[in-house]
């Protein structure tokens, strides 16, 4: 006979969970049926990383910064779920000759693709949109296995991107990150660590410029009005498209930030070969 600490014994529970998310993404139906699925997970001290590059990255953006501020406050709290990576390499298409990728022919695209492959936002590519397809169908049965365990999950691009490029699945063109956990409802919809963030109107307003349209009218005659408070229409403020130099320059420095912190954790170099 034992008494189990809930907390403990939950939070140990969703390591189990974890691994069959890994199994349900792995046996998901597939439409090329030629696509191998990689998986990886991390717990505690393995995860630090991610949320210190997610927080460097943070300072020019208010999304990693969400995600880091979230991971960080469960770390503190001894909540951290465990993380499955999911990856897959998209860059082998199909050979169906489909040309959804815009590319007339396998051939064709194969052709490009051995000169040209090259890292986008967080990803490798370019991609064969079946294996695409395929990939996320692979993302959304780990989801699911999740679920049905009654355990919140939400799938996240930034995880994925800044454990792909610390080196975890190497093998991968896209890898996406899936905190199993943690015990609760809604964290990663709700996120309480961020309302001690940014105050109620930050908060307001980074949303309505990362998503514009969610908060745009028809009303204004071409010159779109944003709906930035309840009675919108009085005093209206316009939507307007304007370079930002301050903001590309402080992106550029986050994001050279960010690639130092990735080279010291891959140990590509240490503190006496950093560059000037």
């Amino acid at each position: 006979m034992a008494v189990y600490n809930g907390q403990k014994a939950v939070q140990g529970h969703l390591l189990d969970v974890a691994k069959a998310c890994a199994l349900a993404a792995g046996r998901a139906p597939a439409v090329s049926h030629r696509l191998e699925i990689m998986t990886e997970i991390l717990t505690d001290e393995d995860i630090h990383p991610i949320i210190d590059v997610l927080a460097t990255l943070g300072e020019n953006s208010a999304f990693q910064l969400h995600d880091a501020v979230a991971l960080k406050a469960l770390a503190d709290s001894g909540k951290l779920p465990p993380i499955l990576l999911i990856g897959a390499d998209l860059t082998k298409p199909a050979l169906w000759d489909c040309g959804a990728c815009g590319f007339k022919t396998c051939g064709e695209y194969l052709k490009y693709t051995s000169r040209n492959k090259g890292v986008g936002v967080g990803c490798y590519g370019p991609s064969c949109v079946w294996k695409a397809i395929d990939f996320g169908t692979a993302c959304d049965f780990a989801c699911a296995c999740a679920a049905q365990h009654r355990v919140e999950a939400r799938i996240m691009f930034s995880i994925g991107a800044i454990a792909m490029l610390l080196g975890h699945l190497d093998e991968a063109s896209m890898v996406l990150g899936l905190p199993v956990g943690p015990s609760g409802k809604n964290l990663w919809f709700d996120r309480e660590a961020w309302k001690d963030t940014l105050s109620f109107e930050q908060k307001m307003m980074t949303q309505m410029a990362g998503g514009p349209t969610l908060s745009m009218a028809f009303s204004g005659g071409g010159n779109p009005i944003l709906k930035s408070k309840p009675r919108w229409w009085e005093d209206p403020t316009f939507l307007k498209v304007e370079q930002d130099a301050t903001f590309v320059e402080k992106d550029v420095n986050c994001q050279a930030k960010a690639y130092e912190k990735i080279m010291r954790y891959r140990g590509v170099f240490g503190d006496e070969d950093i560059p000037e």
